[in-house]
């Protein structure tokens, strides 16, 4: 049972799905560094592939049964999607308001298993005292400085290809796009970006470089994409992570709890695993 469905209305459990799709969409605009980038619209589901990095977070569906009832075809036609571009796994986002009771049921028959639980996040429109160590600073970043993003937040998760620092960097600069960075004696320690659409500001990509976590930094930039919204006439402040949970805690989620956020729903992440 999702603890937090029937919290909100509908309608904006559709837009806070859309605006992320919105926002991961742009990443996926074109071959960076010989990077295959692969993306599609399929039953009204936005379907990314990066193939040669075995992220699920990067090799994922999102918005699947919003707008419309899936069908058996609709499925096969994603697992197709997956199999052309060489994904050697993704996984399907299913939000509870999804418009059909029985989605998942149609997932599993099709070769798709639980993985496990994203909890997606919303956030009132009140201001945000911006009060932080005074050993960190914060900046906006344009194209000039894209690379020392991706290359932040590339470090700052266990990944290993680092073509995924273009990829990340690819999306600095772009419409609805803000990035920043958190310095520590003009070191580039932290890094995060946002993404405007109408009155929707989505937390994106956000990370804190290992050896400088606990200073504060995640929330420094947290407190200034929503100071920053605000005064774009933003009213809905949204993102999505992990499932915070007691044997398995989640920083980025008690982060954004401690700042205003609530849990909106939980979303039921579906892999499918090529043999």
């Amino acid at each position: 049972m999702n603890i937090y469905k029937n919290r909100i209305q509908d309608h904006l459990a559709y837009a806070l799905e859309y605006s992320e799709t919105t926002y991961w969409s742009k990443l996926y605009s074109s071959h960076l560094n010989g990077l295959r980038s692969f993306s599609n619209v399929i039953a009204g589901a936005f379907t990314g592939a990066l193939p040669e990095v075995d992220v699920l977070a990067m090799n994922r569906v999102l918005g699947l049964g919003m707008d419309r009832k899936i069908e058996q075809n609709d499925i096969q036609k994603i697992i197709d999607f997956y199999y052309k571009s060489g994904s050697k796994r993704f996984f399907i986002q299913v939000s509870p308001y999804a418009q059909q009771e029985n989605l998942t049921e149609l997932l599993a028959q099709n070769g798709l298993q639980l993985h496990n639980n994203w909890v997606k996040l919303v956030r009132p429109a009140h201001k945000v005292l911006l009060q932080n160590n005074p050993d960190l600073k914060h900046i906006k970043i344009g194209k000039e400085k894209a690379m020392l993003y991706g290359k932040i937040i590339f470090e700052s998760f266990d990944w290993t290809d680092t073509r995924l620092m273009e990829w990340l960097a690819a999306s600095v600069g772009q419409q609805g796009y803000h990035h920043y960075l958190v310095m520590h004696n003009d070191v580039a320690i932290a890094a995060g970006a946002m993404h405007i659409m109408g009155n929707f500001a989505s937390m994106a990509f956000a990370g804190t470089l290992p050896a400088y976590r606990g200073l504060g930094a995640q929330n420094i930039l947290l407190k200034k994409r929503i100071s920053d919204a605000l005064e774009m006439g933003c009213t809905y402040f949204i993102a999505e992570t992990g499932e915070d949970l007691p044997h398995k805690p989640v920083a980025s989620y008690r982060n954004m709890m401690r700042i205003g956020f609530v849990p909106a729903y939980l979303r039921q992440n579906w892999i499918f695993q090529f043999n």
